[in-house]
């Protein structure tokens, strides 16, 4: 569950020239999608519940979600784009992955190509083992409360297993892993132009694409099409107080969209 924080901002009006480029992002780009998703999810009620002491242990905090990013990126089946102002700051970002074994997720690997999916599974390995003893030299994360994370996960199986993974026809989709837009920069169309590349994908590659959102959020992705499949599991639906499992549909998608939606309001 990694809930998505397109929110309820009152932004300030950007200089006219402040021009944003969405583009696809390279590895380099992974700290500052770390710091864009720290800043953006810092007052969430879920953010609150795994990470009490950030505050007081901000860059233990924000390491942790620059970690998450660059990891995501090493994988062939990832996509990372970013929002970005001409001064290459970086306001947005959005980080999917291509989900089961059909014909589109085939070819995405395969168009990485052999040498590189070899690069990528190397510094995969060779971050991990970074990560692991940076870690060890630095002591624990102490912006997080460990015995939350571990609550957490459990809630995250539990709607993985309910929502994807006994569902056979949700196997092959594209998932919203990550998307989020400095709240000063949002309701400015950046997120739906972030989420415009993975929809393009999946009406190419004839998916679905499916994300967890927050209550705050779902508004937004309604707007762009997406349905709800179900609620949260109680303790998560109660900490977050609203929001659940979410689905797009491209043109002639081979289930109904209300069939699914009607499912979804009785889950």
């Amino acid at each position: 569950m990694s809930l998505t924080a397109i929110g309820k901002a009152t932004p300030k009006p950007p200089p006219a020239h402040e021009a944003i480029t969405i583009r696809r992002a390279t590895l380099k780009d992974g700290p500052g999608i770390g710091r864009t998703a720290g800043i953006t999810y810092y007052n969430t009620p879920l953010t609150c519940f795994l990470s009490p002491h950030r505050e007081k242990h901000h860059a233990a905090y924000e390491r942790g979600f620059v970690e998450r990013a660059i990891a995501r990126m090493l994988s062939p089946r990832n996509e990372t784009y970013v929002a970005c102002l001409p001064s290459g700051r970086i306001v947005g970002a959005a980080q999917f992955q291509r989900q089961g074994d059909d014909a589109g997720a085939r070819r995405l690997v395969r168009e990485v190509g052999v040498v590189n999916r070899i690069w990528m599974w190397v510094l995969g390995w060779l971050f991990w083992i970074y990560c692991k003893v940076y870690w060890m030299v630095r002591g624990p994360d102490r912006s997080s409360d460990q015995e939350a994370a571990k609550t957490f996960s459990g809630w995250c199986r539990v709607d993985r297993e309910r929502y994807w993974d006994s569902v056979e026809e949700r196997a092959d989709r594209w998932h919203a892993l990550s998307i989020v837009v400095l709240p000063e920069w949002q309701g400015m169309g950046i997120g739906r132009k972030l989420m415009a590349e993975v929809m393009k994908r999946a009406e190419s590659d004839g998916v679905m694409v499916g994300l967890e959102s927050s209550v705050a959020g779902e508004a937004f992705y309604r707007r762009l099409g997406f349905v709800l499949l179900g609620r949260f599991s109680p303790d998560a639906h109660a900490l977050e107080g609203g929001g659940g499992e979410m689905a797009w549909y491209p043109p002639g998608y081979k289930n109904k969209i209300g069939e699914e939606s009607g499912m979804g309001d009785h889950l």
